[in-house]
């Protein structure tokens, strides 16, 4: 029967001759692999990291870019929106100034009219007199023009017929005044012998006058009286 075991060759000095291999790892080339594999991680870590770092950055610049644009968006917004606000608060402010110029001419023409100066209140109504002359300042700073009141022609032709009438000339009522009158004292017959409504008509008339070269300018109601009575018989007026 053979032994199980084979009997190691003999060698000198009774060693066996037998070494255990050294592993890849622990040689110097396997030392200096893992220490390059190490180096190549670490070196894709870092570039991993600093990708990262970029796309953050880039993503934040973005963001920043997009909330800077969204508040120069909102800042314009919000400047048009309270430039518009102030527009139509301007427009309103206006149009009330307007409507209130408005009412002003007509409660001034109804004033001239109550205290009987027709003559006068169409001068105002058509747009001469000095009292239009006011309101048209105002109506500069406004930014538009004043046009003749409502009426104001058909009063204008009404008044100088019945002047004309009275008178027996021709009378027209315009931007010189009231010219064709003729002279105060040469209305004192008109004047006498008409009633309440002419002899303030005629008060009215003359009291505005003409500024035509040749023609006599507006005198007082007092002063008019004054010349009527004048030449008119004692006890008349």
């Amino acid at each position: 029967m053979a032994d199980p075991w084979p009997i190691p060759p003999s060698g000198t000095g009774g060693s066996t001759g037998y070494t255990q291999p050294v592993p890849f790892s622990q040689t110097e080339k396997g030392l200096a692999f893992a220490n390059q594999q190490q180096l190549g991680i670490l070196t894709i870590q870092r570039q991993n990291e600093e990708a990262l770092i970029r796309q953050q950055q880039k993503n934040a610049l973005e963001i920043q870019a997009r909330e800077q644009a969204f508040i120069s968006r909102e800042a314009e917004r919000q400047r048009a929106e309270q430039g518009k606000i102030r527009r139509e608060e301007l427009a309103r402010q206006k149009q009330e100034a307007l409507n209130q110029l408005q009412l002003d001419r007509e409660q001034t023409f109804a004033d001239l009219m109550k205290s009987g100066d027709q003559v006068r209140a169409v001068l105002f109504a058509s747009g001469f007199g000095p009292e239009h002359q006011l309101f048209d300042v105002r109506a500069r700073q406004l930014g538009t023009t004043l046009k003749a009141l409502t009426g104001a022609a058909q009063l204008e032709k009404t008044t100088e017929s019945a002047l004309s009438r009275v008178l027996g000339q021709t009378v027209d009522i315009g931007k010189y005044g009231a010219t064709g009158l003729g002279s105060a004292l040469q209305s004192a017959r008109s004047f006498v012998q008409g009633g309440t409504d002419i002899q303030t008509l005629l008060a009215s008339a003359f009291g505005v006058g003409s500024l035509r070269e040749g023609e006599a300018p507006g005198i007082s109601a007092a002063r008019y009286g004054e010349l009527v009575r004048s030449v008119s018989p004692t006890g008349v007026l």
